[in-house]
């Protein structure tokens, strides 16, 4: 028989995010990270999905005789939070309803502040989903692109886990019934 869930468990959802690393050896590859973040507690508490992305730092290698895996630099990510309906654009494409997420607009437009960020995913021709970010910080700006090829595999594990989230960042309140001991809002 399993404990229940304590305040601290509960709470504690970062420590479990999906995540697809692809490095190559020319070191240009990328990486990126879903986090949900449901039913948080004080300031923390968004009720969505966080979608970061990272260009690939070093390539795999050898040192001292043992192997070394590739790094990504996750200091420079790229990140964007998803709401419910960006959850939705995201699984039409991924349910194979849309070939892109925004249609004619070309993917979903974020801004916060004087930053803009641009969320791409579309059907790749040779199979697979193409998912990239791109940040512009100000008018002048540089503009930062990120972006790899999930596999098919990668996609249905994606999909599988934005179709579960919805309930949960749009029915959260109700989640307090399963907590024992903590009063529903």
């Amino acid at each position: 028989m399993t404990a229940p869930l304590s305040e601290t468990t509960w709470s504690k959802p970062r420590d479990a995010r999906l995540a697809f690393y692809h490095p190559n050896s020319a070191g240009a590859g990328a990486a990126v990270q879903v986090e949900p973040r449901v039913n948080r507690v004080g300031t923390e508490r968004y009720n969505c999905f966080f979608l970061e992305m990272a260009l690939q730092k070093s390539s795999s290698g050898q040192r001292e005789g043992k192997k070394t895996p590739a790094t990504f630099d996750w200091d420079h990510k790229l990140t964007v939070k998803l709401g419910f309906m960006d959850l939705c654009e995201m699984l039409l494409v991924l349910e194979g309803r849309s070939d892109k997420i925004g249609g004619v607009r070309n993917g979903l437009f974020h801004q916060n502040g004087a930053s803009c960020t641009i969320i791409t995913l579309q059907k790749a021709e040779k199979g697979g989903y193409f998912l990239g970010l791109s940040k512009k910080s100000s008018e002048s700006g540089p503009v930062v692109k990120i972006s790899l090829l999930l596999n098919e595999a990668e996609a249905l594990g994606l999909r599988c886990i934005f179709q579960s989230g919805l309930f949960f960042i749009t029915f959260h309140a109700h989640l307090a019934m399963f907590q024992p001991g903590v009063p529903p809002n």
